[in-house]
């Protein structure tokens, strides 16, 4: 059997299938991530939620596609732990940034990008990643992203430069105020994450003009520093991957399109398109 894990923010999806690229069974666990999940809780992991009918030790090769793993010398706790509950494995682990590109684009050269709570980009040949956007995180850099369109309308929120009607609306529903808002954001754990929770509220009220233009703005800046950045990108396939991407689609097409690109793939849940580009390849 094989195994395959697309690792995001929040959560992990799992897919166990037969030789043949067949899907046995799926699960789900947490968000895992090198830079904050220890060796120990990773194993804990998955042990609590691996299927009890399966023999981890028939797994035969693990494909773990995660944040936080482009960088060998980050996730070598993560294969030490992979090695000690899949004891006959062939351990391979890549960044999230290529398991979105393989999902999206199989073995077609392009540029690829995830639009979640945060935002990163490259140019994938077909087969690896050849060149990286410079990615500074939420506070320097994710133009485009959940957090900084979140910053965004806070920001107007706080400083009442929304529509007062709007204002009172995001109010009643979330209770949001100065204190609130604030406290989260100086205070309290993963304010990125926090921020990019407004762009639920966002996209039920998109019709409203302000919002519209808060998303577009947001979105050239993204376009700005993630995409025209590579060399002929009017001419490359684009896919976008994330759930800011599949929220916003339709502006995210209408920006493309007066940029000269061609419309853009979507995927929702990069997984399956892992596995088909493992089964296309057979690597």
């Amino acid at each position: 059997m094989y195994l395959f894990a697309d690792s995001g923010s929040t959560k992990t999806h799992w897919v166990i299938t037969d030789f043949e690229y067949n899907i046995l069974t799926e699960f789900k666990t947490i968000g895992l991530n090198p830079y904050f999940t220890s060796e120990q809780k990773l194993l804990a992991t998955l042990t609590e939620a691996f299927p009890q009918k399966l023999d981890p030790l028939k797994i035969e090769k693990l494909y773990f596609y995660g944040s936080g793993c482009s960088i060998e010398e980050n996730y070598y706790h993560f294969r030490q732990a992979f090695l000690d509950f899949f004891f006959n494995a062939e351990i391979n682990i890549f960044s999230d940034m290529l398991g979105a590109a393989r999902a999206s684009l199989k073995t077609d050269e392009g540029i690829c990008a995830i639009l979640g709570t945060g935002v990163n980009s490259c140019f994938y040949n077909g087969q690896a990643i050849k060149q990286n956007a410079i990615s500074l995180g939420y506070i320097l850099g994710d133009e485009g992203s959940g957090a900084y369109i979140g910053k965004l309308f806070a920001k107007f929120y706080l400083e009442k430069r929304l529509d007062p009607e709007l204002s009172d609306k995001f109010y009643l529903e979330t209770g949001e105020n100065k204190a609130s808002i604030l406290n989260a954001v100086y205070k309290n754990p993963n304010p990125n994450k926090y921020l990019a929770n407004f762009c639920h509220f966002i996209y039920k009220n998109i019709e409203h003009k302000q919002l519209t233009e808060l998303v577009e703005f947001s979105f050239n800046k993204f376009f700005k520093n993630y995409i025209v950045i590579f060399n002929d990108y009017e001419n490359k396939k684009l896919s976008l991957t994330g759930s800011l991407a599949n929220a916003f689609k339709d502006i995210l097409i209408k920006i493309a399109t007066n940029l000269g690109i061609q419309q853009p793939i979507f995927i929702d849940n990069p997984i399956y398109g892992i596995i088909e580009y493992h089964r296309i390849t057979n690597e």
